[in-house]
């Protein structure tokens, strides 16, 4: 007989519920009534959820199958992580604290791999702290970004798919671009620079790294500092086409205007008219990244006292966005803790679970982990899911309980057997077994897109005969 432990979808489990007067009664009416309830643990379960079949050549006594990886992309900013490498210096006991705890509900990070960190001066590249007697350490210099390689290195130590993040950035020279690309002037020196930028960057990470977020924020920002070039934006998907494998997925990352535009002007919102246009034009864009940061005390106000961001809305957004046929990343989420940290962790849970729910989404990445890592105008808004010294705070709590807990699939039986058949979580699964006396464990995949039943022998087979 099989025991199945899979879902949990009471609101008390996380116990958020009994937050008391740190949310208002008309943002609990608004996320807590039956019908954005059910809408929302239905869509769980049809987006996120399959039948699975495993059958055994021989019977196999005490099987266990448990999801060891979701499919879906839970994910941070990796690129301030607590890690080895880093100019600022940490204990081995906090390193492995913060991994521990990133890996416990992430398997996503981003990469920063920005032009002006990879190329301050012109002609000589950066990659880590190999030669860091010139880094800038001040507080406003973002000395919490680590270099790329560095990164990149504590994703592949632990397991996290990477995402790097960006080949174009319109802002100003404190954002993206290095200061010798500004005084180029001419914009036909600045196209060839930009572009000698990404073939560095796709000639170091190809093969590494294989989601990005091409351009990032082209849409909301306009007019702002940055000296560009002719249609940067369907230029540069063109390059990094042309330069990186077919199979990556390329993303358009915009600010969180980009939910308002659409909730107020629909397919008319500058955002949704360029990824359109980009996608008529031939580029290749194979994501949309929709940002999801409150920056204000006010900002996150309007959300609680249910005036902005509401279910309705959010769900009309998304579906707005997925009419472009393309996945949505929610990409940097930043949500503070001016409010009280019940009151993020409240929002947190409520929008992770719609996020989860709705068909197009297919990865969620909260920005900055850890507080006081953020930029120095970001930093006073606490929006970490962490405390500076490491503790979870109780968002980090929601997020655990729902990513590691509540959307969790273990299967038990206590008798032999020679098949199972269960729902569950797509993603990678750990089959435990024993037979014949032995102990035994495989891997096992069950995506969306991939056989829902698999033939294993009981000592394992070649992979490629399990599918049918």
């Amino acid at each position: 007989m099989g025991k199945t432990a899979i879902f949990l979808c009471a609101c008390a489990a996380s116990g958020l519920c009994a937050a008391g007067g740190q949310i208002p009664q008309k943002m609990r009416d608004l996320w807590e009534n039956p019908v954005t309830e059910a809408r929302i643990e239905t869509g769980i379960r049809a987006n996120r959820m399959g039948e699975f079949y495993l059958d055994f050549d021989k019977p196999v006594e005490d099987l266990k199958i448990r999801l060891d990886r979701h499919e879906f992309l839970f994910g941070a900013y990796a690129s301030r992580s607590v890690a080895d490498g880093q100019p600022v210096k940490y204990s081995r006991e906090q390193i492995d604290k913060y991994a521990d705890l990133y890996k416990r509900i992430f398997n996503y990070g981003t990469v920063a791999t920005v032009w002006r960190r990879v190329e301050p001066q012109e002609g000589k590249l950066r990659w880590d702290y190999s030669n860091d007697e010139n880094i800038d350490l001040s507080y406003t210099s973002n000395p919490t970004v680590m270099q790329s390689d560095t990164a990149l290195a504590f994703c592949e130590k632990n397991g996290i798919t990477p995402k790097g993040h960006t080949f174009a950035w319109p802002i100003s020279v404190a954002h993206f671009m290095p200061a010798w690309a500004l005084d180029l002037k001419d914009p036909k020196l600045v196209e060839a620079a930009a572009n000698r930028n990404i073939r560095n960057i796709a000639e170091r990470y190809r093969g590494r790294i294989k989601i990005w977020d091409v351009v990032n924020e082209a849409a909301d920002y306009i007019n702002d500092g940055a000296i560009l070039y002719d249609d940067y934006v369907f230029k540069t998907f063109k390059e990094a086409e042309r330069l990186l494998p077919p199979d990556d997925v390329f993303l358009i990352n915009e600010t969180t205007a980009a939910w308002y535009q659409y909730i107020k002007n629909g397919e008319t919102g500058r955002f949704y008219m360029l990824a359109k246009s980009l996608i008529d034009r031939g580029a290749k864009l194979d994501g949309i990244g929709l940002q999801f940061h409150f920056f204000s005390d006010k900002a996150f106000g309007d959300v609680l006292d249910g005036k902005t961001f509401t279910p309705r809305d959010m769900v009309k957004a998304l579906d707005g966005y997925a009419k472009l046929g393309r996945p949505i990343h929610v990409t940097e989420i930043t949500i503070p803790t001016s409010r009280g940290e019940e009151a993020q962790a409240y929002f947190a849970r409520q929008a992770y679970r719609l996020f989860f729910s709705h068909p197009a989404v297919e990865a969620i990445t909260w920005w900055n982990m850890r507080d006081g890592q953020a930029a120095s105008n970001e930093a006073h808004l606490m929006g970490g899911l962490i405390k500076d010294d490491l503790t979870p705070k109780a968002s980090y709590r929601a997020l655990e309980q729902l990513i590691a807990k509540d959307w969790q699939t273990n299967v038990s039986y206590d008798k032999p057997t020679k098949s199972a058949h269960f729902e569950g979580f797509y993603g990678m699964y750990d089959v435990s077994y024993k037979f014949e006396g032995k102990e035994y464990r495989q891997k096992v995949w069950f995506g969306k897109k991939s056989p829902r039943g698999q033939k294993l022998g009981a000592v394992p087979i070649d992979w490629r005969k399990r599918f049918y």
